[in-house]
């Protein structure tokens, strides 16, 4: 029991801020190391309960600068995980994509192929009653995440074809309903190949496309070969004609349009 009161308030005040002084210097210092060492625990456990709050609203919730909690968080080494949508793959995807990517590499060191010279092609569906940004989403933790995301079985949605390379974007171009090989070649023919042809685009200059059904048809097969030659980057072109480069499948993560286009103009829908 305390008899004396300013030693009691001395105690007090030591056992509060780590100090006895009051100059604001040593209340910053002893604040600094009460956030840090009394609120980790806390922090922890509140990302273990949610990981997916955002900073700002866990430093708002926990009543922490925002500045101390990030600091706080990087010494518990809890990194941002964006949310990817993948495909699962087994040995014959992965062999495929391996020796893809080594024949690119190849191609590219040799300058057979100029990576400013592709265009990239892709379709994405853009959902109008709600969808998860994943540009925005993310997930805290040490590692990365296994994460299922539920959404409505039959959504509203439009179907978008763009396709991007050093030039800048071509499109979007609305396809009304479902792509088909009729649809897809109207639009090559109509107005993806006039516009390269319109911008001395094609000469030298590659495209790709991934490996939907309607992609491959020998109808647009050949709008391809004939303006492209054996400049084509696609799943089963080179079965048709003697050139080209196989595209691997379920490779969505190596498509500019998919890792990059689609979720920057999600983003801003």
């Amino acid at each position: 029991m305390c008899f004396n009161s300013l030693p009691c308030t001395l105690y007090a005040k030591f056992k509060r801020t780590g100090s006895v002084e009051d100059d604001k210097k040593a209340m910053a210092t002893a604040t600094a190391t009460v956030v840090t060492d009394g609120a980790k625990q806390v922090v922890d456990d509140f990302f273990a309960a949610d990981p997916t709050r955002s900073v700002r609203r866990a430093a708002e919730m926990l009543g922490i600068k925002r500045t101390s909690l990030q600091r706080i968080m990087k010494e518990l080494e809890l990194s941002p995980y964006k949310i990817q949508v993948t495909q699962p793959l087994n040995e014959d995807h992965t062999q495929r994509r391996s020796e893809f990517a080594q024949l690119m590499l190849e191609q590219l060191q040799t300058g057979e192929i100029y990576v400013k010279k592709i265009w990239f092609s892709d379709e994405a569906y853009f959902i109008l009653d709600g969808h998860l940004n994943k540009q925005n989403y993310r997930y805290w933790g040490r590692k990365r995440p296994e994460i299922t995301v539920v959404r409505s079985l039959h959504p509203k949605k439009f179907l978008v074809w763009c396709a991007i390379s050093s030039h800048g974007v071509l499109g979007p171009i609305f396809i009304d309903g479902t792509i088909s090989a009729a649809n897809y070649r109207k639009f090559l023919d109509e107005e993806f190949i006039p516009f390269l042809h319109g911008h001395d685009l094609v000469q030298g200059h590659w495209f790709m496309q991934d490996g939907a059904r309607p992609h491959r048809t020998a109808d647009v097969f050949e709008v391809f070969n004939e303006h492209f030659s054996d400049r084509i980057i696609g799943l089963d072109y080179p079965s048709h004609f003697q050139g080209g480069i196989e595209w691997p499948p379920y490779s969505p993560d190596l498509n500019p349009c998919d890792y990059y286009l689609w979720g920057y103009l999600k983003s801003k829908v």
